[in-house]
Order: C-alpha cells, then structure tokens, then sequence
C-alpha cells in the first residue's frame, strides 16, 4: 500500500522539486524537538523563520531582484513561524546560442514554460507547501496562479513579472514593502 509503478522501463521519478522544502520541515521539527525557539533556515530560495528575532520583532525575509545580482532586493516581508520560498527564471537557467532557457520545465513540451513571470515567492507554513506551490503557480501564469493563491487559506504570493511589476497576493498588500522604485506594483 506504500508502492508507486512506473508502466515504463526507464521512467523515473523526481523529488527534486519538494526536496529542500521537505528538509527545511524536518529542520523545524527536529528544532522543536530540542526546545529551540528562535533560528533561520535558509536553503537557498527556501528560508523558513522560526519564532522572533532576539529583540522581539519579526524576522525581515528579502525577495530577490530578478534583474540583480544575488543578495540585490526587490523588497522584504516581516515574517514569523512562516516559510518564504522562491521559484524564478534568473537564477538556475541553461544558456544555448545567446538564449536562455530556465530549469521550470512544462512536462508536455520539454521546454520551459514561457508566461510573463520571471519570479514567484510564496509565503506559507510549510516550506513544502512553498515548494510545490512556487513551482505549480509559476506554471499557471500570473492570473491563473493569483487565483489559486487567493482560494488557499494561510497562504500568500509575491509575483514579478517580465515587465518589472509585484503583484501581490491580498493578504500581502499591507505587509510586503517594496525596496526598488523601478517595480510598478499593487501594495496598499
């Protein structure tokens, strides 16, 4: 009752997608297991915040500039027991005369899939729900993916497009602060 079949030979199957937020998880639970209040796990697009800064203030969590180097910010959320995970175009991408493709893959084509996102960031409880999810809404395009965000409870997104817009998830509008005044966006 624990088995999976693959009707063909060379099939094979790839956690890959969900592996860092499924570690970051098990990182917070061992963390309360041990009584530990307070940390950052940060797994590189994946950052889980446990509990409060020392001072008592939420965690500030940065959401990369897709145009910018690493470390350079588009903006930040102040998060708390939250998982804050980030899927784009810019970062794991494979260049081939002069163009380049990104590592999100649509399975019907084999190519990447081509809509105006160049980044999503997903804020959530679980670093595994952000996995599958950042991957998933990425996939469904800005509108699409900004309306399965807004059926999900406890869940919220920051989308960038290729136009250089954030467009935030309702629940972020009041909570996400923009840090690059060349982004359009829809925060209150």
């Amino acid at each position: 009752n624990q088995t999976v079949y693959l009707p063909s030979e060379h099939m094979e199957l790839d956690l890959g997608g969900i592996a860092k937020g499924f570690i970051a998880d098990e990182v917070v639970k061992y963390f309360d297991e041990k009584g530990v209040t307070t940390a950052i796990i940060d797994l590189g697009g994946n950052v889980y915040v446990k509990g409060n800064r020392p001072t008592g203030d939420a965690w500030t969590v940065g959401v990369q500039n897709p145009y910018l180097g690493r470390g350079q910010l588009l903006g930040r959320i102040r998060a708390s027991d939250l998982s804050v995970v980030t899927s784009g175009i810019y970062e794991r991408f494979l260049e081939v005369d002069g163009e380049q493709y990104h590592h999100i893959l649509n399975p019907k084509t084999g190519y990447p899939y081509d809509n105006e996102i160049a980044g999503v960031t997903i804020v959530s409880e679980t670093s595994l729900a952000g996995d599958a999810l950042s991957t998933s809404v990425f996939s469904l395009g800005l509108d699409e993916g900004l309306q399965l965000i807004e059926t999900l409870e406890n869940v919220e997104a920051v989308f960038v497009t290729k136009d250089k817009r954030i467009v935030l998830s309702s629940g972020l509008t009041d909570q996400f602060e923009i840090l690059n005044e060349n982004f359009e966006s829809n925060a209150s």
